[in-house]
């Protein structure tokens, strides 16, 4: 049995902005940091030790990984960068207000039940339709997530190590819940720092529980 923990990234300025974020960068806030270092000694607690650590290639998540581990039980790690666990890129919706972008595609595409404080699984679904009207070519659609999704699981599945610290952001998580759970799960939204713990057993990956900051 393999064990993969899948983290999102400490609050960082746009989040606190309430900005569109994706693939774009801002810093973590100072209680992004500190939630970030708490979690890594909520680990290390709690007798959860990693074999590898895995993060975004985006200076929020590789931040945040490197906060956690240097407070975990395991400081010496490197964390591993991956473009497969990027945030959702938004394409010209990039730095816009959330209100802004998501009201934008719901006017145009006639999508009324989705607003910038809308659950991620109306944005997931939503996701098509702003792929579309994106002018960069550099927007993602849910089907684009899914093929990110799965090649990183393909490297969980393959590598030696059985347990892992994987740092990524909140609606791509919410992505990776959808499609594990064949769209079963409702995903609201994924808190900054929560963890999001999946199993890999006789071939198969399922989810454990989405979102804790304790009790992991």
């Amino acid at each position: 049995m393999k064990t993969i923990y899948f983290v999102r990234h400490g609050r960082t300025l746009f989040n606190h902005l309430w900005k569109v974020q994706g693939i774009s960068d801002t810093p973590l806030t100072d209680i992004g940091e500190q939630k970030a270092a708490e979690l890594g000694a909520v680990f290390k607690a709690q007798n959860i030790s990693f074999d590898a650590a895995y993060t975004s290639d985006l200076g929020r998540t590789r931040r945040t990984s490197r906060l956690i581990l240097d407070n975990s039980a395991n400081p010496d790690l490197s964390p591993i960068e991956t473009k497969n666990l990027r945030e959702v890129s938004f394409g010209m919706f990039e730095g816009d207000p959330n209100d802004e972008a998501w009201g934008r595609v719901s006017e145009e595409m006639n999508i009324p039940e989705l607003r910038g404080d809308s659950p991620d699984e109306i944005k997931i679904r939503a996701l098509a339709a702003l792929k579309e009207l994106d002018t960069t070519g550099l927007a993602e659609s849910y089907d684009d997530v899914k093929t990110r999704i799965n090649a990183i699981l393909s490297v969980f599945a393959h590598a030696k190590e059985e347990t892992f610290l994987a740092v990524s952001h909140g609606l791509y998580i919410s992505c990776l819940i959808y499609m594990l759970s064949e769209e079963k799960i409702h995903v609201s939204a994924i808190e900054n720092t929560s963890v999001t713990k999946v199993i890999f057993e006789n071939g198969v990956f399922k989810i454990a529980y989405i979102g804790r900051t304790e009790n992991l």
